[in-house]
């Protein structure tokens, strides 16, 4: 029997999420190379191969089954070929997403293109797509048509469509949900007993968006712990401490103090997992 403590996460920054059985491992998303603020504004993107194998050493990540990407926006999907490359399994994503592996040179058997109601199996995890709506204010979206080589313009990173990832495991479910955004009614009777949720831009939505996102996704599938995902300033490298988005693109302070009055109205504890920070979330 696998038991809840074998179930580990670690958190990598923005919506990065590496989950582990001992056995099988699934990573949502990929993004680690996190370039500065002047060269997204001014500049072009490609992965840091440094930073890359930095990270993954540090968080003890040596190879993967699945590779699974919300959605094809740079700071989710950038570094997703290169990951696959050095350890191995499979990258899932929209063919916006392939698209990119393919502009960074990842062969065909090593890419899946995924929708809304597939299943991917990685060892005893089963991991269920959701089709979403991307947070509000989508700067990029749209698809990528060509293969998309490195380096580009952030504004080439087209979002491709929006996935939410429901992994199953026999010691219990967790839903990952990286933008904050709802379409009513998707995840109901979902009961997760984790849910990394994406807050990326929530602070600077009106209280009754507020709510109602809520009520779409937390009310909906009732979750024993909820891990904030996405809220970080993904213009940091993850040597140094996160920090909140900045002002001008966020209202973190809003979001904390709206994730503290849910918190304590409904009695499921919210927390904040720190970078390469390892929990047991089914536990």
């Amino acid at each position: 029997m696998v038991d809840d403590a074998q179930v580990r996460a670690t958190f990598l920054g923005t919506s990065t999420v590496y989950l582990n059985d001992g056995v099988s491992g699934v990573l949502i998303d990929g993004f680690l190379s996190r370039p500065s603020l002047l060269r997204v504004a001014f500049g072009r993107v490609a992965p840091d191969p440094k930073r890359v194998t930095h990270a993954l050493s540090k968080a003890g990540i040596r190879r993967l089954d699945a590779l699974l990407v919300a959605h094809s926006h740079y700071d989710h999907a950038m570094d997703a070929p290169e990951i696959v490359r050095r350890l191995g399994g499979v990258m899932y994503g929209s063919s916006s997403t392939l698209n990119i592996g393919r502009g960074a040179g990842l062969g065909e058997a090593s890419m899946a293109i995924i929708g809304d109601g597939d299943v991917v199996t990685a060892g005893a995890f089963t991991v269920r797509v959701f089709e979403g709506e991307h947070s509000p204010g989508n700067r990029f979206p749209g698809t990528i048509e060509q293969p998309l080589v490195p380096p580009a313009k952030v504004g080439d990173y087209r979002d491709g469509g929006c996935y939410s990832f429901h992994v199953t495991h026999p010691s219990g479910s967790l839903l990952i949900h990286p933008s904050a955004n709802f379409v009513p009614g998707k995840f109901d009777d979902l009961d997760v007993d984790a849910l990394y949720l994406g807050v990326g831009a929530l602070g600077a939505q009106s209280e009754q968006f507020q709510d109602e996102y809520w009520r779409h996704v937390v009310d909906a599938t009732q979750p024993s712990l909820i891990v904030p995902v996405h809220w970080d300033n993904f213009f940091r490298s993850l040597d140094r401490a996160l920090r909140p988005l900045p002002s001008f693109m966020d209202k973190f302070d809003r979001t904390r103090e709206w994730l503290d009055r849910q918190s304590a109205a409904t009695g499921i504890p919210v927390r904040f997992q720190q970078p390469f920070e390892i929990i047991s979330p089914l536990a």
